[in-house]
Formats: structure tokens, C-alpha cells, sequence
């Protein structure tokens, strides 16, 4: 019976330690906009550091494409989007936590292209004056795409454009296209073409109508929603923004305060 007793408590060691261990490691799994690429990375290192016990997994890709793959059921436990209007269908869905939606970064666009062209002035001449392709991102699909649409309309230039764009399916993409040579210039985010070194910004353009903002927010029904939250507030806290900043991401407020 002695013997049965020891073994019985050596048994419920080992399951206490191993339920111990389980609760400590946590997986959190994040659908991140592709743009948000490098940053996530610098950001995960120092996180994790911080948190040894969160292994922190990404899924990148145009925001409009996550929020697809979130409704159709892919695991995600939180949403850092490009687009506040894809986060705000997400909600709708009551598949965001809406109470906790917060914008962590902002960008704006600039007409960039390979690191050998060279061309100065405001965006819409140089645009005017080239010949070639410019990459953009798919408008109907791409938030990227969609700012660009915005941004150019505004100027009056769009349709007279539409002829010369290579459409992208994501952030990254248009990248790509503008690094290799495969369209003649690029319209992208500062924060991508601060992250290149074959990629060289020719000019600003102004902001469009609607700000480029950056939304996260903890997924509805996660059991990791405390861990979500987490990571979220880290983002937002100084630490977070630091990092951000070093990236060539914005303030949430775009105005640099």
C-alpha cells in the first residue's frame, strides 16, 4: 500500500509539472499586413526575450486576404491590419474584439523606384514625365492599392494612368516589382521603401482622403485573449513604438506626436 501511495503521488508531481509547463508555453498566433514584415521580426526578438514563454507565429499577407482567411475559419488570435475598414468588417462579423481595436502605427505613400533611377519633383510630374510601368497594389483587394487609387484621384491623375499600372497582390509585391526593375516606379509605403537598399524614393504623395492608419485587435473567442491583449499593449507602449519608429513606420496619430 506504501508503495501505492508513493507512486500515486510521484504520478500527480509529474501531471501538476507537466499542466505547469503547458500553461506556461502559449502559442499566439498573429495575421499580420505584409507590410508590417520587418517590424514584426525586430518586434518578436525583443518580445519573446521579454516573454520566453509566448512563441509568437505570423501569417502575413494583404490585410483584405487575412480577414478572408479569419472568417473562413483560419486560427488567428490577433489582427494587425493595414486597413481600418477590414478590421471594421471583421467586427461586424463579431470576429474582432471590438472593445479592443487600436490603432498602433500609420504610414504614407511615396512614387519610389530601383536605386539607379534618379528623377526629382513633385510626384505627379514625375509620373507625368516617365513612360514606363508604375506597380501598384490591386485596388479592389489591397489596401495599398486602395490609398494609391485615393492618392491619385485626388491629384486628377488616376485614369490617365491606368494603362501604365502592374497591379500587385499584396504590399510586398509592389515592392518586389519596383526593386527588380520589373515596373519602372513604384507607389509604396515610406515604411517598405525605408526598409530597402534597392529601392530609392523620388517623392511624397499627399495624403489621400482617408489616413493610412494601423489597427490591431484581439480576436473574438481566442482562448488566448489575454495573451492577444498582451502583445497589443506592447505594440502600443513605448518599447513597441520605438521599434516601430526604427522602421519607418508612424505615430497612430501620422503626425509624428
Amino acid at each position: 500500500m506504501k508503495r501505492i501511495l508513493l507512486l500515486t503521488g510521484a504520478a500527480a508531481m509529474l501531471a501538476s509539472c507537466s499542466a505547469a509547463a503547458n500553461h506556461e508555453e502559449q502559442v499566439l498566433r498573429v495575421s499580420a499586413a505584409s507590410s508590417l514584415m520587418e517590424a514584426m521580426e525586430a518586434v518578436q526578438r525583443t518580445y519573446t526575450e521579454e516573454h520566453p514563454g509566448t512563441e509568437l507565429v505570423f501569417s502575413y499577407g494583404s490585410s483584405s486576404k487575412l480577414r478572408s482567411q479569419i472568417e473562413q475559419g483560419a486560427p488567428a488570435d490577433l489582427f494587425l491590419s493595414a486597413s481600418a475598414a477590414d478590421m471594421e468588417l471583421l467586427a461586424e462579423a463579431g470576429l474582432a474584439d471590438e472593445a479592443t481595436i487600436v490603432p498602433f502605427a500609420s504610414n504614407r505613400l511615396v512614387l519610389a523606384a530601383g536605386s539607379e533611377v534618379s528623377a526629382s519633383g513633385a510626384a505627379e510630374d514625375i509620373l507625368a514625365a516617365a513612360d514606363g510601368t508604375i506597380a501598384v497594389g490591386e485596388p479592389g483587394s489591397v489596401p495599398l492599392g486602395k490609398y494609391t487609387k485615393e492618392a491619385l484621384s485626388e491629384l486628377g491623375i488616376w485614369d490617365g494612368l491606368e494603362d501604365r499600372f502592374v497591379y500587385a497582390k499584396d504590399a510586398r509585391q509592389v515592392l518586389t516589382y519596383t526593386e527588380s526593375g520589373n515596373a519602372d516606379l513604384g507607389i509604396v509605403y515610406s515604411s517598405d521603401a525605408f526598409a530597402s537598399d534597392q529601392a530609392a524614393v523620388l517623392a511624397e504623395l499627399p495624403e489621400g482622403p482617408e489616413p493610412i492608419r494601423y489597427p490591431g485587435a484581439v480576436i473574438g473567442g481566442t482562448d488566448q485573449a489575454e495573451a492577444a491583449q498582451d502583445f497589443l499593449s506592447f505594440l502600443t507602449g513605448e518599447e513597441g513604438q520605438r521599434i516601430l519608429e526604427e522602421h519607418g513606420f508612424l505615430p497612430a496619430s501620422g503626425d509624428g506626436s
